[in-house]
């Protein structure tokens, strides 16, 4: 598109703009402070008791004269090897006779059967079951300190943090053992200096499957048969990272499984009879490799005991129903088989059957014996924890006094009971009633150990309700703010309020005591201080915002078409009820766990309405219209009055409900590529989530089907934005924008395509390939989209002035004397051409979309990366996205031309159209494969074009932020067109509306032209999509700490918290941005406008 330039633009302030970054970073501040204050106090860790166990205890029996030595009982080994495979699941070590060939991860552990029914003496076999979260660093404390670890543990995951609470890697070290540790480096960074040797190897990346194994099989013998050691630790990953990239039903599961079968059976044939192996799993995985949450498959590991002496003094069928035991039970259990004190804080109980077998007291025969030696260790096992809930109960009012008195009174009725049997014992010998009373002694010791487990498990996390109080009120001042900032925006004058300033000013004075008082004070009574402020605060922005007054007058914009006032109110008032019902029930939603669980399908209800309700007001508009024309031509008559399908086909009304079908079908499409949550027992696995590689075999024949479908999606994005630049004219010349969308964009989306298909070959023929050919395709999607980038900032207009053809008024020689007064005319006619042009302005091809291009550049910039970070199968779900972003905009671009003008108040209420928004931004978080899950996190994203271990932890965070938050990064970076796009008239708009163009378009060149008003409907844009967004964050607050105490609280609430928390950060950090964006676009353009005038005037 071309048209003339003519400008009489007065120089403007860039001022205002500032001042509206200020606010909004200023608002900013304000919820990223009230959310970390609250979650400091919801999300806090529990107390730790520093104190460490020791031999030297008065409730030890020292009257064994036989085995060896030992510190609370005698040792039945000196020697340990754990064998920890990460995220072995229970059914991996499980034997099945009746498996099939459909899970490949079967029966592939044949060491273990064959040990179970060859040694039934001499090994055990159980169920392991897991604490959540199931995290591999949260899980190692629990398996070495015998504590539980509390939900926030998990973000702590990647940051290793060195463990100081009481465990077996320090009672071992204290009391002069060697260990030798190989594989993960998570234990390095928990038990630094501990370890006489080590081999550590980078954990992180979980596309790698085999150097961490294959450098511990590689040391891991040689290290056996050596005699410098007393405890050896290996930590595979391989399974768990094959869980991480095939999922377990995949053929790399069953070669993982068959290296770690190798690995246990030449562990076995090295070991000494004074040894024991312990092979376990510190979690399980989900039907798609992941882990992190609390479902069954991800709580339920394997563990396996071995030793070449008698372990235990009954046998096990391995074929029936295992036991089932607690991870924290292997605390107390090895270090009582070690002779090692229990670490102080643990709260598991031994695995009885262990301690059923004694060889120097002749058990194996003896049932009273049995019985009595495994009282024994529970016993021991009983008063340890006793000690530490003496010790908790005197530190923290958590526990309650009335149940520790009860729990004190069991206890020591139990010992009361155990001396009387002893007395009795060596009086009267064993008489038939022993059995009987050993076994109502076992049952009071258990019963004993799991009620205090229990109590602890309840009151475990401690919640601060300081500052759960204090960032609650934050978060409510906060949005008072912003809704003030709303009405500002819509003031009749072109600058901020004074009371903003002093609003500023008290808001940095309370955020100071409020973080002062939170995070380095925590006394309630000093806090009341804090409170008080806080509602003098909220009573004040009330007030401010009753009273303050827009004062719209009955001004029109230069932007308006002019003469007419919006006649709309009611549908306007309308439009801004059900909108903000819509967000009331967004709000109280949260509330229930069930809208939690399904709240993926609830939105697209939600979407769907709007859909329509849009539609219909839009429809309502085309009848007044259409009313209208019909009574301008009152009179005039038709002789014919036959039906024309085509013009009922392309009637405006029905292209505005054909528009809204393809957006419904655009929302129903994004379905097929949810994810699951373990709760939504009806839901099926998409195709779609799965990786190329790790397809199931029945599905073998929709795999190229859908890379072709993914790679079709991609290319015809990048085409279809490329010529919708074409047609606003902004592809002319030679600019390096334009060689970026011709060429540049092409290059990348080729790339990435191939880049999907390297992934999707055979995982020993990828890694076979050279690292430069694995990562290559993906770091030149990296290079061309960041120095594309970098180019936009610098450079983003992307306009072309039509050169003006310089006239030559020379006389031109000739040596043709008979044509002189043919070329005397000529040069008379040029003179006359040159008067003409010379008062012309200069044709600019693109400037009718000048602030519009630079986003759609942007978008397809955007779209090209996350394409990336997603992968073929959920690529496609972005293209939907912005499939339907497009045809909401051509209906707010077709509501708009009918209202045929725009004054500050009809387009300043964008709060309907933002709550539409922000909600299909909403809808799209689950349209992307993702939900509010742990699980759901896909880890694999930060090994996009990069292999091996990072330095840190920052750029794989971005990644995976990036993946994780997809669609609220494009709906922010897309979001400026929702003021812009409608002063272009859209391209399907006019055809909505039945308009024709108007003469004298400017297109949205007239935001230049009203420098003020375009950057007052930015900040307010971006205000709404904070109120918007920050309610959604308040209701997932408000659910939280209400149901703090809920059975589901930290499966479903606290989840939801934190992942609506981070993509609040996302929307705030991208929409600001944007903003400074949209001030970079309009300043350069301001600037051109300047050159221009400057050569006109000249």
């Amino acid at each position: 598109m071309t048209f003339e330039v003519s400008v009489n633009h007065t120089t403007e302030s860039m001022g205002l703009g500032v001042k509206y970054v200020l606010l909004l970073s200023t608002l900013v501040l304000m919820y990223t402070v009230g959310l970390l204050i609250f979650a400091n106090g919801f999300l806090l860790k529990r107390l730790v008791i520093e104190r460490k166990s020791t031999c030297r205890v008065d409730f030890a029996m020292q009257t064994d004269l036989h085995g060896d030595e030992g510190c609370w009982i005698h040792k039945r080994f000196k020697r340990a090897i754990i064998v920890v495979i990460d995220a072995l699941r229970y059914d991996f070590i499980k034997y099945d006779p009746d498996a099939s060939s459909d899970h490949p991860f079967k029966n592939k552990l044949s060491a273990i059967h064959n040990l179970l029914t060859g040694k039934p003496n001499h090994s055990r076999m159980y169920k392991f079951m897991a604490d959540p979260p199931t995290t591999t660093l949260q899980r190692l404390k629990g398996l070495t300190t015998g504590s539980l670890p509390t939900f926030v543990d998990a973000g702590s995951n990647f940051h290793s943090s060195e463990i100081t609470e009481d465990n077996f890697i320090d009672q071992f070290v204290k009391r002069g053992k060697k260990i030798t540790f190989l594989g993960d480096d998570t234990w390095v960074g928990l038990f630094p200096r501990r370890f006489n040797k080590a081999f550590p190897f980078p954990s992180f990346n979980v596309k790698d499957l085999h150097t961490v194994d294959n450098g511990i099989i590689n040391n891991l013998i040689p290290e056996l048969k050596k005699d410098d050691w007393d405890i050896t630790i290996a930590h595979f990953l391989g399974v768990d990272h094959c869980g991480h990239r095939y999922g377990p039903n995949h053929i790399a599961m069953s070669d993982k499984l068959s290296q770690m079968n190798d690995v246990i059976r030449n562990v076995t044939r090295v070991m000494s009879e004074d040894t024991v192996l312990f092979v376990l799993g510190d979690h399980g995985m989900t039907s798609t490799g992941d882990h992190g949450g609390d479902s069954k498959d991800e709580l339920e590991a394997g563990l396996f005991i071995y030793s070449p002496q008698q372990l235990t003094a009954k046998q096990q069928n391995p074929l029936s129903e295992v036991t089932t035991v607690s991870q924290t039970d292997l605390v107390p259990t090895i270090s009582l088989l070690l002779g090692l004190p229990i670490p102080f804080s643990s709260l598991g109980k031994i695995i009885e059957e262990l301690f059923t077998y004694c060889p120097w007291w002749k058990t194996e025969t003896d049932e009273v014996k049995q019985n009595y030696h495994s009282i024994k260790a529970l016993r021991l096992n009983a008063h340890q924890i006793r000690q530490f809930v003496t010790v908790y109960s005197q530190s923290s009012s958590d526990f309650p006094i009335s149940k520790y008195y009860e729990l004190e009174h069991l206890l020591q009725h139990t010992e009361n009971d155990l001396q009387n049997l002893i007395t009795a014992m060596v009086k009267d010998g064993s008489t038939k009633d022993v059995a009987h009373r050993l076994s109502i002694l076992r049952d009071h010791y258990i019963s004993y150990i799991k009620q205090v487990r229990d109590i602890c498990q309840n009151i475990w996390a401690r919640f601060d309700s300081v500052s759960m109080l204090i960032g609650f009120l934050t978060v409510i001042i906060t949005l008072l703010i912003n809704v003030y900032y709303m009405k500002i925006s819509r003031w009749y004058k072109n600058e901020i309020p004074d009371t903003v300033i002093v609003i500023v000013m008290m808001c940095l004075l309370y955020l100071a005591y409020a973080i002062f008082q939170s995070f380095f004070i925590g006394d309630s009574l000093s806090a009341v201080m804090v409170y008080i402020s806080a509602g003098t605060f909220i009573i004040a922005m009330v007030i401010i915002i009753l009273k303050f007054e827009t004062k719209e007058p009955d001004l029109k914009s230069d932007i308006l078409v002019k003469d007419k006032k919006c006649q709309q109110q009611s549908s306007d008032f309308l439009h801004i009820f059900l909108s903000s019902a819509l967000t009331l029930l967004y709000f109280t939603a949260f509330f229930s766990n069930s809208y939690v669980v399904y709240e993926d399908t609830m939105t697209v209800y939600f979407i769907l309405t709007l859909s329509w309700i849009n539609c219909i007001d839009l429809i309502r508009q085309l009848m007044v219209k259409f009313e209208t024309s019909q009574t301008e031509q009152k009179g005039k008559r038709y002789q014919k009055n036959q039906f024309d399908i085509m013009r009922f086909f392309t009637h405006p009304m029905m292209l505005v409900i054909f528009t809204t079908l393809l957006f419904n079908l655009c929302i129903r499409f994004s379905t097929n590529f949810r994810v699951c949550r373990e709760e939504q027992t009806s839901c099926t696995l998409s195709l779609f989530s799965i990786p190329l590689s790790s397809f199931p075999v029945e599905f073998e024949s929709y795999k190229s089907r859908r890379y072709f479908f993914s790679t079709g999606c991609l290319l015809l994005f990048i085409f279809l934005t490329r010529r919708i630049m074409q047609k606003f004219g902004n592809l002319n010349g030679n600019a390096s924008y334009v060689i970026c969308v011709k060429y540049v964009f092409p290059t990348c989306g080729v790339s990435c395509v191939l880049y999907w298909a390297l992934q999707a070959l055979p995982q020993k023929v990828l890694d076979a390939l050279p690292v430069w050919q694995q990562v290559s395709l993906a770091r030149i999607v990296y290079l061309l989209v960041g120095c594309s980038f970098l180019m936009l900032i610098v450079k983003p207009l992307q306009i072309y002035v039509l050169p003006q053809r310089k006239n030559n008024f020379s006389t031109k020689n000739s040596s043709d004397k008979n044509n002189v007064i043919p070329q005397v005319f000529n040069q008379v006619n040029e003179n006359i051409k040159k008067e003409k042009t010379e008062d012309m302005p200069p044709i600019v091809c693109g400037l009718g979309t000048s602030s519009t291009s630079p986003f759609v550049y942007l978008v397809t910039l955007v779209i090209l990366l996350l394409s990336l970070l997603l992968g073929d199968g959920l690529s496609p779900s972005l293209f939907l996205a912005v499939l339907s972003v497009f045809f909401f905009l051509e209906i707010i671009t077709a509501k708009r031309l009918l209202s045929k003008h725009v004054t500050d108040d009809s387009m300043a209420n964008l709060w309907p159209t933002v709550v539409f928004y922000c909600v299909l931004s909403s809808l799209f978080f689950f349209g992307t494969g993702h939900q509010a899950t742990v699980p759901s996190i896909r880890w694999e994203a930060a090994f996009t074009g990069f292999v091996g271990d990072f330095n840190n932890h920052i750029l794989p965070a971005i990644l995976i932020l990036l993946n994780t938050f997809a669609s609220q990064v494009i709906f922010g970076v897309i979001s400026p067109l929702v003021i812009i796009w409608p002063f272009t008239e859209g391209i399907l708009a006019r055809a909505l509306t039945g308009k024709k163009k108007e003469d004298g378009w400017k297109g949205d060149f007239v935001l230049v032209e009203n420098e003020q008003f375009y950057k007052k409907l930015m900040f307010q844009l971006i205000s709404s999509i904070y109120l918007f967004h920050s309610l959604k964050v308040f209701g997932t607050l408000c659910a939280a700490a209400l149901h703090r105490r809920h059975l589901m609280a930290w499966k479903i609430f606290a989840p939801r918290f934190v992942f609506e928390a981070v993509s609040c950060f996302t929307v705030y950090g991208t929409s600001l941005l944007i903003f400074l964006f949209v001030l970079q676009v309009n300043r350069v353009l301001l600037n051109w406008v300047k050159t221009v005038e400057k050569s006109s005037n000249s």
